[in-house]
């Protein structure tokens, strides 16, 4: 049992002594927002806000919620709303900057990165963080931060560098990776979506990458907003 599962056991063993405390729901949710599972987030941070409508944190983990359901423009207006709560800047601010590269706007969802790695640093935020740059063409400098976890073989890690040779038109690379890390039949299910990377938005390239969520052939390269639409798919999860 890795950390944040020893975290969301307690949380869930205080809920059970006492279904009203926000701390112990505070906990729970950002628990289970690390382990990816989000239904479970959303259910405590509901149950949060019933108890404290204003809190900041928990509007903010609402909007985390919202951006990883693939909606990054509800997301994000309630963080700005958690801002105006006094939100400490530490808070969600990783799922924070995920919502401005589902919009496309990377630019802002790098400051993000760069506040979430300096003060909550983990291995997620180096693997957004890279997908990041990569979108703006600065593969190099994505590599050269991925490559840490890289070498001591962390799987989501060799994911994401598939996905960032793919966005940088190297889609013979990717397809290799996918091969030596996935089954063969998942590598084949997601090749071709890979290879229709360089023909994707900024936008569609963060939500294929970071959530899963492919645009059809004819969704690709459209708005943001058709792709948030498109099927939702997580071959090799």
């Amino acid at each position: 049992m890795d950390a944040n599962e020893r975290a969301l056991e307690r949380a869930r063993d205080q809920l059970s002594r006492d279904p009203s405390d926000l701390r112990a729901l505070r906990e729970g949710v950002q628990a289970a927002m690390r382990l990816g599972r989000i239904d479970l987030a959303a259910t405590y941070a509901q149950r949060a806000q019933q108890l404290a409508p204003g809190d900041a944190h928990i509007t903010a983990a609402r909007g985390a919620i919202e951006i990883h359901r693939g909606r990054p423009r509800q997301g994000l207006a309630l963080f700005e709303q958690a801002d105006m709560a006094g939100l400490p800047e530490n808070v969600f601010v990783s799922d924070r900057a995920l919502g401005y590269d589902l919009l496309g706007d990377q630019p802002s969802a790098q400051y993000y990165y760069a506040i979430a790695n300096r003060l909550n640093p983990n291995d997620e935020t180096l693997r957004r963080y890279a997908l990041s740059l990569s979108i703006i063409g600065d593969y190099d400098t994505g590599a050269a931060m991925l490559k840490p976890l890289l070498n001591i073989g962390d799987r989501p890690a060799w994911r994401m560098q598939a996905f960032m040779l793919a966005i940088n038109g190297r889609g013979d690379e990717a397809v290799e990776v996918l091969n030596r890390i996935l089954p063969s039949d998942v590598a084949a299910e997601l090749t071709p979506y890979l290879l229709q990377m360089p023909n994707l938005t900024r936008a569609q390239q963060a939500a294929a990458a970071n959530l899963g969520i492919f645009p059809s052939l004819a969704q690709a390269g459209n708005s943001a907003a058709e792709a948030q639409r498109a099927k939702r798919r997580r071959p090799g999860d």
